[in-house]
Parts: C-alpha cells; sequence; structure tokens
C-alpha cells in the first residue's frame, strides 16, 4: 500500500512537472507573440497606428489575443495550485504513514478511489494543455491572417495614396489651363471693350459731322430761299420798268444834256429800280456804249410779254443812253438762266 502511495506521489509531481513547463513554455510563447507584436506594431507605417487606436484596423484584435492568453494562463495557474495543494496532501498523508499512525491509515479501496480521482483530474487537465495548444494554434492562424489582412491594407492604402496624388496632380493641372483659359479670356473681353468704344466715338464723331452738313445744309436753303424772294422782288421791278418805259420817255424832261458826248435823260421821279440793278445797267452801258437799238423793237423777256413794243425815235435814241436791248432782255429774263449753287 505504501509502494502505491509513493507511485501516486511520483505520478503527481510528474504530472505537476510536466504542467510546469507547459507553463513556463506558454509564458514564453506569448512573451514572443507580444513581443511580435509590438514590432510589427513599430515597423508598420503611421497610418496602421492611427487606425488601431481608432478601433477600425486589425490591429483591434490584438489586445483581445492578449487577453485570451492570460486568460488561459491563469486558469492553468489555479489548475497547477490545486495540484500543489493535493500534492501537499499526499505528502503530509506519507508523512503519517511513515510515522507509524496505522489507525488513520486508509483502506486500498479508498486509496484506488483516491489515486481515480487522481488520474480523472491528470486527464482533465492534460485536455486542458491540449485545448490551450489547440486554442494557440488557432491564435496563431488567426495571428497570420490579421498579418495577411494588415499587408493587404497596406498595399490598398498605398494604391489609394498613389490614386489621391494623381487626382491632386490632374486637380492643380486643370485648374492651371482654366485660369490660363479665363485670363484669355479677360484680355479678349478688354479687347472687344476697346474696339466698342472707339466704334462708339467714331459714330458720335459721324453724327456730328451729320449734325454739322445738315445744319450747313439748312443755312444753305434758307440762303436759296432768300435768293429766290429777292430774285422774285427783282422781276416784279423788271416786269414794272418793261411796262413803265413808255411812260418814262413820256415823262422826260425836254432839257436834255450831253455828257462826255453821251446824252443823257433826266426823270422827274426816280425809277422804281434796286440800286443793284441800276448799278448793273450803268456797267453794262459803260462797257458797251456803241451799241445802238433796235428802232423796229424791242424783245421784253419771255416770262413777261412775247410782243414788240414800238418805240419812237427819240425814246429809242434815249434808251440807247439807258440801256441796251441786250441789257434790258438779260435783266428781264433771270429765271432763262439756272441757278447753281455751290
Amino acid at each position: 500500500m505504501m509502494e502505491g502511495n509513493q507511485q501516486l506521489a511520483l505520478r503527481i509531481d510528474g504530472a505537476l512537472q510536466a504542467a510546469g513547463q507547459e507553463v513556463s513554455a506558454l509564458r514564453a510563447e506569448l512573451g514572443a507573440a507580444s513581443r511580435r507584436l509590438a514590432e510589427l506594431s513599430a515597423d508598420g507605417p503611421p497610418g496602421a497606428a492611427e487606425m488601431a487606436a481608432g478601433g477600425g484596423g486589425p490591429d483591434s484584435a490584438q489586445p483581445s489575443l492578449q487577453v485570451l492568453l492570460r486568460e488561459e494562463v491563469s486558469q492553468l495557474q489555479e489548475e497547477i495550485h490545486l495540484l500543489r495543494q493535493m500534492k501537499d496532501m499526499l505528502t503530509k498523508e506519507l508523512e503519517e504513514t511513515h510515522g507509524g499512525k496505522a489507525s488513520e491509515i486508509l483502506p486500498a479501496t479508498e486509496l484506488k478511489v483516491q489515486l481515480a480521482q487522481k488520474e480523472q483530474e491528470l486527464a482533465r487537465a492534460k485536455e486542458a494543455l491540449q485545448a490551450m495548444k489547440a486554442d494557440r494554434k488557432r491564435l496563431k492562424g488567426e495571428k497570420s491572417d490579421l498579418v495577411s489582412q494588415m499587408q493587404q491594407l497596406y498595399s490598398t492604402l498605398e494604391s489609394r495614396e498613389e490614386q489621391l496624388r494623381d487626382f491632386i496632380r490632374n486637380y492643380e493641372q486643370h485648374r492651371k489651363e482654366s485660369e490660363d483659359a479665363v485670363k484669355a479670356l479677360a484680355k479678349e473681353k478688354d479687347l472687344l471693350e476697346r474696339e466698342k468704344w472707339e466704334l462708339r466715338r467714331q459714330a458720335k464723331e459721324a453724327t456730328d459731322h451729320a449734325s454739322a452738313l445738315r445744319s450747313q445744309l439748312d443755312l444753305k436753303d434758307n440762303r436759296m430761299k432768300e435768293l429766290e424772294a429777292e430774285l422774285a422782288m427783282a422781276k416784279q421791278s423788271l416786269a414794272t420798268l418793261t411796262k413803265d418805259v413808255p411812260k418814262r420817255h413820256s415823262l422826260a424832261m425836254p432839257g436834255e444834256t450831253l455828257l462826255n458826248g453821251n446824252q443823257e435823260w433826266v426823270m422827274q421821279a426816280d425809277l422804281p429800280l434796286t440800286a443793284a440793278i441800276r448799278q448793273s445797267q450803268q456797267t453794262l452801258y459803260h462797257a458797251h456804249p456803241q451799241h445802238t437799238v433796235d428802232r423796229q423793237g424791242v424783245r421784253v423777256s419771255p416770262c413777261h410779254s412775247r410782243q414788240p413794243s414800238i418805240i419812237s425815235d427819240a425814246s429809242a435814241a434815249e434808251g440807247d443812253r439807258s440801256s441796251t436791248p441786250s441789257d434790258i432782255n438779260f435783266a428781264s429774263a433771270p429765271n432763262s438762266f439756272p441757278l447753281q449753287w455751290g
């Protein structure tokens, strides 16, 4: 019976040592995993740390992995503590058996029952260790998956960053082209404005010139009307002169004098001629002193009477000294010549 207890104690010691070794191995793996996670977080891009801090990236799973590992380690430590307590109890029983306390020695059946219980507990501990190993493998697979996801995320971020740089470059180029086009349009607008104001100035000058020409034309029209009125008055005077020629011959003074070899007759009243007509008659008379009047008759302007008037020899002689038939025809027919105005 003592040999069975010793064997049980040896088994328990071996199980405790194996559990301690596995716990130390798990601790070493946990430390290595934490160091690798720290290295990955340190070697990653600056955007990954920010994403992990925001809880949106794959690094947010690292604290959860560490928590799981710590829970499993704490469970193993509790089991080790229970096994140590059992070991202490068994060592105490062995010491009591060695001390000669035969009365307290348990029967073999009870020892077998305790041994079976201890074996069951040991099997449960082994199962827990196997479960921990499986969890460790699963965590390793998840860690590799997370690493691959992080690498894919880094590549995606790099591609997005390159796309963003291309977009910014294209936007800057398009903005520069738009600014150049706006400047060209502004220059063209200024040129068109200058041309418009130049055309307006020319149109204003043309309008002023046209108004000046119109005013000059109005002045010429008014002058023409005045000249036409004077011409009508001159026609009336000439008509009166042609009608009053016989009367003037009859009313002439008998005393006639010769001046400079030319005979002149004096009228009692002044003729109804204007000073300009009289001056023109005198000029024509002095210019043609040798021109004689046709004694058969003098033809008057066609605008008046076309019948010949018989003048006596005396009146014809007096008419020779006053005016010539050509002078009378010229003075009495001003409309026979067209008027031209400058």
